[in-house]
């Protein structure tokens, strides 16, 4: 008998992206069971037959999924959790056409660094608690609206502190070359990330990320800061070709990162270099869709290609202000030319290898950690089909259910 504190039982359709374990690329499983022992997933098999396989601990929860269909936790990789302030009023300016209105970064910039450390961890934890709801089981927190040692710093250790109290997995980026604050000159804030905060930092963030495009930073620039972070060990991400062609996605397989993101514009031959290389590439529906790119066609082409694919929020105060990750598989489908087994994957097992946590999560199989969404809605194909409505009706994160 296998022990088990935790069974979801009577699934219509069990999403394990895992095609080993069933039906096409998601492996998909009819009437099936889940069961965990400790958050870590121990068992999956016929929903007839968990009663007969598992020893139930005494205080097991024990889910009756209703004949709902079941997923993996979404994993969303590429998420600035941590930042305070509103931009409601320059996003409703730009919808009109005042594209240049309110301030941009630098505006939540100055918010953030206004803000003590305690009024951040709480701003912070309450988009937890939403995310969580959104069926996010894992996600990135990005540093990058301090700019300063001392608000970097302070970013990274509300995100260490949210790493080590919630269910969620949480990973750090540093990404101080998010833009070059106002009033330094761009060359000698290159030279503090590189010989100041990448050596301060580390320890405290897994990864460093730098955004190669116009109104941000060069390729060598950014080749510089990634070269030093790699030296310092810290696995990298590249921001690249957002708002414009450029050199990002070719430094990203240059330097071995970890992933490439945005990707809304792609040169001849950079969908087949990805596609060639171990880079993960990280495809953000909400801001692609928000400023008018979608018709770039260059999702579509990542996913011609064969690159591997990942879907997130984006979850930002300028362009992409939700946790509704149900919402960015729909727009990934219905905008950006992905099928729902693409997007669906995105989200999942695309995260879970665009923060290298392939291991853990963004699958349903023995041994990874049990993180389910209990959908309201029969099958996967209903989340792009209802597009935008929060499907998640239960979260399970870490083998605990999470109260609504």
């Amino acid at each position: 008998m296998i022990e088990a504190d935790l069974v979801v039982h009577n699934i219509g359709e069990l999403v394990t992206c895992e095609p080993a374990q069933g039906e096409g690329t998601l492996g998909l499983l009819e009437s099936a069971a889940v069961a965990a022992k400790d958050g870590t997933i121990v068992w999956v098999g016929p929903s007839g037959r968990w009663q007969w396989r598992l020893e139930m601990a005494p205080e097991a929860m024990v889910v009756d999924a209703g004949g709902c269909c079941v997923l993996p936790g979404f994993v969303d990789s590429h998420a600035h959790l941590l930042w305070t302030g509103n931009r409601a009023d320059e996003h409703a300016a730009r919808m009109r056409g005042q594209p240049f209105w309110g301030g941009g970064i630098m505006r939540t910039v100055r918010l953030t660094r206004s803000s003590s450390e305690d009024e951040l961890q709480a701003v912070a934890e309450r988009r937890m608690r939403s995310f969580l709801r959104h069926g996010v089981t894992a996600i990135e927190a990005k540093s990058g609206y301090g700019l300063t040692p001392e608000a970097e710093e302070m970013l990274l250790r509300v995100a260490g502190r949210l790493a080590a109290t919630s269910p969620m997995r949480v990973v750090s980026t540093f990404m101080g070359a998010h833009v070059v604050p106002d009033g330094v000159e761009p060359g000698e804030y290159v030279e503090q990330i590189a010989e100041e905060m990448l050596p301060r930092f580390r320890g405290m963030a897994t990864f460093c990320e730098a955004w190669c495009d116009p109104g941000a930073f060069d390729v060598q620039q950014c080749r510089r800061i990634l070269r030093r972070a790699l030296g310092l060990g810290y696995q990298l991400k590249v921001h690249a070709s957002e708002v414009a062609p450029g050199e990002g996605p070719r430094l990203a397989v240059e330097l071995g990162a970890t992933s490439a993101e945005h990707l809304n514009y792609l040169r001849d031959g950079d969908a087949r270099l990805l596609a060639e290389s171990p880079v993960v590439c990280i495809v953000c529906p909400g801001s692609t869709v928000s400023l008018k790119l979608a018709a770039e066609g260059s999702a579509r082409a990542l996913a011609a290609a064969g690159c591997q694919l990942a879907i997130a929020t984006d979850f930002n105060p300028g362009t992409s202000c939700t946790e509704n990750m149900c919402l960015m598989i729909g727009l990934a489908c219905l905008e950006l030319g992905l099928s729902p087994e693409e997007a669906i994957k995105g989200a999942t097992l695309g995260g879970a290898r665009a923060l290298r946590l392939q291991r853990q999560c963004g699958s349903i199989r023995m041994g990874k950690r049990a993180d389910l969404l209990l959908l309201d809605a029969e099958s996967y194909l209903d989340i792009p089909y209802r597009l935008g409505v929060n499907l998640v009706d239960k979260t399970i994160c870490n083998g605990q259910l999470i109260a609504a």
